[in-house]
């Protein structure tokens, strides 16, 4: 008898402990994190062995670093990757800063004051500012409070550790430009171009740029395309994805002439365009081709800048060169309604994109709902013009602008005094051919432009 109320209560507590399990709890936030933690760290000078920068980082506050006895002095961390950083802490032992500055740096070489505080008087501070990217964190103290040097026991730096790609760019736009490069055929070695610009400057461009495209060989090693873009997502890069596709009147893989080059009729154009029409669904079934990539990369947890239609107002190609409602802009609606509300993508950043053949680019805009940024394609002989900037600001408003292609690349001092653009990038073999290996590695150097290496985390 007793084993069997035992049993009972056994399995009415059991029951209990699952209720209670199920039950929504409010979780703890986790714990931000310490940037700072164990990086490498550079110093003005030390007391000595015993109190080296390293003991700043170790979370440890027994140990701390201490600075020779004059001024001034600085501690520097390396966090390794660019980051956004919004705040840092300081653990002053009694030989404090009464004077000390916080300083941000993607480069190790050009600095921002964030914080100044020229009436300290030591403890636990705890410091808040403007969230930045950052790689390096400077604590420069300019004034000692006592005889003795600078002291610190802990210097912690915290911030998001991930940032949107849109918000991102957003962020940046007014102040510094993504330097990328398109990567062309073949689909097969989706790199090749990135590879060739490393070799040249020792740095990677901060955006990857590849393309579907329409060659028998190119399609079949679209996955290998593909998966290029997850690798330099994951190594830190921008992604972009381009589409010179064949028009929906073909199979997916034809040629350039004749195919991605072609035209359609008015009547193919109608029927494209026209919910239902032949062409309209044969189009959308290849949008669907399309999608098992794009989830694939969603899915990863990649944020994709997707331009799908090439120079709008470039009428060589099947899908451009139709202003008006009705027009390009009408193909540009279907596609990202479709591919948005239909397929249910949600990791696509859309961009659309002109040629400077002329300045009347507002005619192919397909809603300014429709597109996250306004991009132009740079060839002409003038080059950089403030016309083309002006008129890119005029029809963007607030919204980022970008140079989304060019062959001769811009300088860091037109990038300057056009600041709005918050990427250049440059047309794969093209980059090579118009410009020299001194001009590239000026620019990819320039503190006004940022490599894959001074970008942030993005989630």
């Amino acid at each position: 008898m007793l084993s069997k109320v035992l049993k009972r209560a056994t399995l009415f507590f059991t029951a209990i402990a699952i209720l209670l399990t199920a039950q929504s709890f409010p979780q703890a936030e986790a714990a931000p994190v310490n940037l700072a933690y164990n990086k490498p760290v550079t110093v003005s000078s030390t007391e000595g062995s015993s109190y080296s920068g390293a003991y700043a980082v170790d979370a440890n506050g027994n140990t701390r670093w201490s600075s020779a006895y004059s001024n001034p002095q600085y501690i520097i961390v390396d966090l390794g990757a660019s980051q956004t950083v919004s705040s840092v802490n300081l653990h002053w032992e009694a030989a404090y800063a009464s004077q000390y500055q916080i300083q941000t740096s993607t480069d190790n070489a050009s600095w921002t004051t964030v914080y100044s505080n020229y009436s300290a008087t030591g403890g636990n501070n705890t410091i808040n500012f403007t969230p930045v990217t950052a790689r390096y964190v400077k604590v420069y103290c300019i004034q000692r409070a006592t005889s003795y040097g600078f002291s610190l026991y802990e210097f912690e730096i915290y911030g998001t550790q991930a940032v949107g790609v849109l918000d991102y760019i957003k962020s940046i736009s007014g102040s510094k430009t993504i330097i990328g490069i398109h990567n062309r055929e073949p689909n097969s070695s989706p790199a090749q171009q990135t590879n060739t610009v490393y070799g040249i400057t020792g740095r990677y461009p901060g955006l990857w740029s590849g393309d579907f495209l329409f060659s028998s060989s190119d399609v079949n090693n679209r996955w290998n395309m593909i998966y290029e873009a997850k690798r330099q997502w994951d190594s830190g890069s921008i992604v972009q994805l381009m589409m010179h596709v064949t028009p929906p009147t073909q199979s997916d893989a034809g040629n350039w002439d004749g195919g991605v080059v072609s035209e359609l009729t008015d009547a193919q154009w109608s029927s494209l365009i026209t919910n239902g029409g032949t062409l309209n669904q044969a189009w959308k079934a290849r949008l669907d081709n399309y999608a098992q990539y794009l989830q694939y990369l969603e899915d990863n947890g990649v944020t994709v800048l997707f331009r799908p239609f090439h120079e709008m107002n470039q009428s060589i190609f099947w899908w451009a060169g139709r202003p008006g409602t009705n027009g390009t802009a009408a193909l540009y609606r279907l596609t990202k309604d479709y591919l948005v509300n239909t397929k249910g993508l949600t990791n696509l950043v859309w961009v659309w994109n002109m040629q400077d053949l002329d300045l009347n680019w507002s005619t192919y805009n397909p809603g300014n709902d429709y597109w996250d940024i306004f991009s132009v394609d740079v060839y002409n002989s003038d080059g950089f013009t403030t016309a083309k900037y002006n008129t890119a600001l005029s029809v963007a408003g607030s919204k980022p602008i970008a140079i989304g292609e060019c062959a001769k690349l811009p300088t860091a001092s037109q990038l300057a005094a056009q600041p709005r653009w918050v990427f250049a990038m440059s047309w794969a073999e093209l980059t090579f051919s118009n410009n020299s290996n001194a001009e590239i590695q000026a620019l990819y150097g320039a503190s006004n432009v940022l490599t894959r290496d001074e970008l942030p985390m993005f989630n």
